[in-house]
């Protein structure tokens, strides 16, 4: 029992919808360490941590989905798709702001991860946490600075609390992870 408490502890400290407050913050402070980078972090947190979880709630309040969770993949492709739709909003909203490179690129990815994941989920349920951390670490990395190759190192409790908890197969897991590595990067490498 103690194991299962500590496997929703980390399940729920590692939302992957609380991410992208800390990659906003990162990434816009650091390409615009300006009261500007300051407002383009904000706007991240509003279009891809904010609407979404507003967005997810009300579906749920109107049963729409049966968990905020999404732990059935055949409810994830509306709302994975109804995301997608609030992050290309986000990137319009940056692009017409002129705001920088970096920006655009963490914002395109989570479009193409979320797209991605939701086509998946037509057929195969794949650990969307995952590649709710696994992604932006990516964009640390490549945006910001090397060394936050160290926070992969969060991929393995998230994981095995996501095994324990019995939401994911290890293959799911695995896959979670690298597509999102494999998106986020390539992406990333399109913007520079």
């Amino acid at each position: 029992m103690e194991t299962r408490k500590i496997a929703k502890g980390i399940s729920i400290i590692f939302q992957p919808t609380f991410i992208p407050i800390a990659l906003y913050f990162i990434v816009s402070l650091s390409a615009v360490p300006t009261v500007k980078g300051f407002w383009y972090a904000l706007l991240g947190i509003v279009f891809v941590a904010l609407a979404p979880i507003v967005l997810v709630y009300i579906l749920a309040r109107y049963n729409k989905i049966s968990d905020p969770d999404l732990p059935d993949r055949r409810e994830r492709f509306i709302p994975y798709l109804s995301i997608v739709g609030l992050y290309i909003i986000g990137f319009i909203v940056f692009w017409y702001l002129g705001a920088p490179s970096q920006i655009l690129a963490i914002t395109a990815s989570y479009i193409a991860v979320t797209f991605f994941g939701a086509f998946i989920s037509l057929f195969w349920k794949i650990s969307m946490h995952m590649a709710g951390i696994a992604g932006p670490v990516t964009a640390l990395i490549f945006l910001v600075n090397p060394i936050f190759v160290l926070a992969y190192f969060l991929l393995i409790p998230i994981g095995w609390a996501r095994y324990i908890l019995k939401k994911h197969t290890f293959p799911q897991i695995v896959i979670g992870s690298g597509f999102s590595i494999l998106l986020t990067y390539l992406i990333i490498r399109l913007f520079s």
